[in-house]
């Protein structure tokens, strides 16, 4: 027979271990070999398909060992990915007994080993499967054995990131799988895919964006010359999602996770939590707290029987969120009861012992320079064990890690930009808003920026007491948020004066907003006290930011605009709103001018003015004098 060329020769080579990594001992039946091989290979693309294989290999009688130990590895990684958890953990438990099956080949004590303490791990069996990783590495130095440091290191980054919620430290790690993955020279592999968007993840919940897109890229890349990978492309598609909303583009961030759902609800369950999450997330963003609630809590109900600890926890956490912007106090403290008690049984006593023994071992056996020389002494087993460490590197990972920032970072931000009374973002936040804002280029779209002061506000203090104040100003923020866009930003300015800031917006439909709010507002009763009931006013000022088209935007000139404005509308007696809009035409004018005389600069085509009712634009002083 002759020979092919080298390259068709090194795919027939790579064809064949691939073939036969899972389980290929001589004396096995080929048949079922085969039956396994594809039960694994058909794993990224479907999970269900994939446990239909297995269980019909598993009902067959008196299977050969190395068979069976396939075969209940498959069915283990496909119940866990399909939110089967305690199948998937009864998978582990009768792997962890073939283990010990008397005179077991070392390659299938390996591998049943390996599938173990992925599946333990990933079902929040932190201990047991650090047992069982701590063997393994132990075995890996011993025989020279670079794929079961992957596999170690791999482990090591799962727990740093999800049961010590330390995204800094699991990258390390990440970095240093993906390095020896390099050192093995081979042809790509799902182990490869897997490395990539793990660390593309950990980058996007670090915030890193553009290093995250460019992980996402080479993921991309290397699936298209693995087959089967449909899971994580779809995975990634999501988190290309989250880097729209982190972009401010929710609409179509939440078009596209809505998209997802359909697909994972049948082959990811885990996938499809991390997306009604996120849709929970962006619903919460935009005050639509029912939705936000729904998504968050069918996302808590996937996860729980899924077994899957992370995302149980992300969702008590955005649960918690939503009640609290509901005022629902009560069911608040209870999803943060429940967080507490997950967080009690994580990481502590000998499972810290157990990993930092498990890191340093890792490192030890960290040489890249090594490796080259081993791999070149014993590639059949380094190839073979690679194949295998692709569909144990995918368990493991495959969750997309759930990093989290830490919580307390989070929280603490969340408290420095935020009103206490209202609950509405404070004015620190309102300032990093107007100055995120970028001017449209031609000009017709700009932002809008509202400023909204309650009439009488310190009359009504006086009369009705501090508490009723308090009252009024949550209900007017309430108000401002149910009858704002989805899209729209309201903030508390500080006393009784409240912000709305609209993006991409024009004249006509800022002025619109602005007579909108002024006519809810106008219909609120509020009830202070027993036998209290106030019906508040508003006077409102908008413009735009910039002022002019075209020009840089400048806080300090938009906010002594806007000023201006709300000063007109106030004078007027409340209950309006005045506004003033800038043309091309006004870019040179000096804004002290402008401001001075609105009306003459509106003669001059510099601006244009707007009002619920006529006003008069003269300064105080003036406005007295003609009077």
């Amino acid at each position: 027979m002759s020979c092919p060329p080298r390259t068709a020769r090194l795919f027939l080579r790579w064809s064949c271990l691939l073939s036969v990594a899972l389980a290929a001992p001589a004396q096995a039946d080929a048949r079922l070999m085969d039956q396994v091989t594809n039960c694994h290979a058909v794993m990224h693309g479907s999970p269900p398909e994939a446990l239909t294989i297995a269980n019909e290999l598993l009902a067959m009688p008196a299977l050969p060992i190395p068979v069976e130990i396939g075969a209940v590895s498959c069915q283990g990684y496909a119940l866990h990915l399909l939110g089967h958890g305690e199948g998937s953990l009864e998978a582990a438990a009768r792997l962890q007994a073939l283990m010990t099956t008397p005179g077991l080949a070392t390659e299938d004590r390996d591998r049943a080993m390996r599938f173990a303490a992925a599946l333990l791990q990933r079902n929040g069996q932190t201990q047991q499967g650090l047992q069982l990783l701590e063997t393994m590495l132990e075995l890996g130095v011993a025989e020279a054995d670079i794929s079961a440091q992957i596999t170690a290191l791999t482990g090591i980054s799962l727990i740093r990131a999800e049961q010590m919620d330390d995204p800094e430290g699991a990258l390390r790690y990440q970095q240093q799988a993906i390095a020896l993955s390099h050192h093995l020279r081979r042809p790509a592999l799902p182990q490869d895919v897997m490395l990539h968007y793990n660390y593309g993840y950990t980058l996007l919940r670090l915030k890193r964006y553009e290093d995250a897109e460019r992980a996402f890229a080479r993921v991309e890349a290397i699936a298209r010359r693995v087959s089967d990978q449909d899971v994580i492309l779809h995975r990634v598609r999501g988190h290309r999602a989250e880097l729209l909303h982190a972009a401010g583009d929710l609409d179509h961030a939440r078009q596209q996770l809505a998209a997802l759902l359909p697909w994972q609800k049948d082959n990811d369950p885990l996938g499809q939590v991390v997306t009604l999450q996120r849709l929970a997330r962006i619903a919460l963003e935009q005050a639509q707290l029912e939705a936000a609630r729904g998504f968050a809590e069918e996302a808590l109900a996937v996860a729980e029987p899924g077994k899957f600890p992370e995302g149980v926890r992300d969702s008590l956490d955005l649960l918690t969120e939503i009640s609290i912007a509901l005022g629902e106090a009560d069911q608040a403290r209870d999803y943060l009861r429940r967080a507490r008690q997950l967080d009690q049984s994580r990481m502590k006593g000998d499972s810290l012992n157990r990993l930092a023994r498990l890191q340093a071992k890792a490192e030890q056996a960290l040489d890249p320079i090594r490796t080259n020389a081993v791999q070149e002494a014993s590639r059949d087993r380094l190839l073979r064990n690679a194949a295998l460490t692709a569909a144990v590197v995918f368990l493991l990972l495959g969750g997309g890690l759930y990093l989290r920032m830490r919580r307390q970072q989070r929280r603490l931000r969340q408290l420095g930009i935020t009103d206490a009374l209202t609950g509405l973002p404070n004015r620190r936040e309102a300032e990093y808003l107007l100055n995120a804002a970028v001017a449209s280029a031609s000009g017709a779209q700009r932002t809008a920026v509202l400023l909204l002061e309650i009439d009488g506000f310190k009359a009504l203090n006086d009369l009705h007491g501090h508490a009723a104040g308090d009252v009024l100003l949550r209900a007017v923020a309430d108000a401002l948020v149910e009858h704002c866009d989805a899209h729209d930003r309201v903030l508390r300015w500080g006393g009784a004066t409240f912000v709305v800031i609209r993006a991409d917006t024009a004249q006509a439909a800022a002025f619109a907003l602005a007579a909108h709010l002024c006519r809810r507002i106008e219909r609120l009763q509020v009830d202070v006290a027993h036998g209290q009931c106030l019906t508040p006013s508003v006077s409102a000022g908008i413009v735009a930011h910039p002022l002019f088209p075209g020009t840089t935007p400048d806080n300090a000139d938009t906010l002594r605009a806007v000023s201006r404005a709300l000063q007109v509308a106030r004078r007027s007696g409340g209950g309006g709103w005045a506004g003033l809009w800038g043309h091309p035409q006004g870019r040179e004018a000096d804004l002290h001018a402008v401001l001075r005389d609105p009306e003459r600069a509106a003669a001059q085509g510099w601006i244009a003015l707007g009002s619920s009712r006529p006003m008069s634009w003269l300064p105080p002083a003036a406005a007295g004098a003609r009077r």
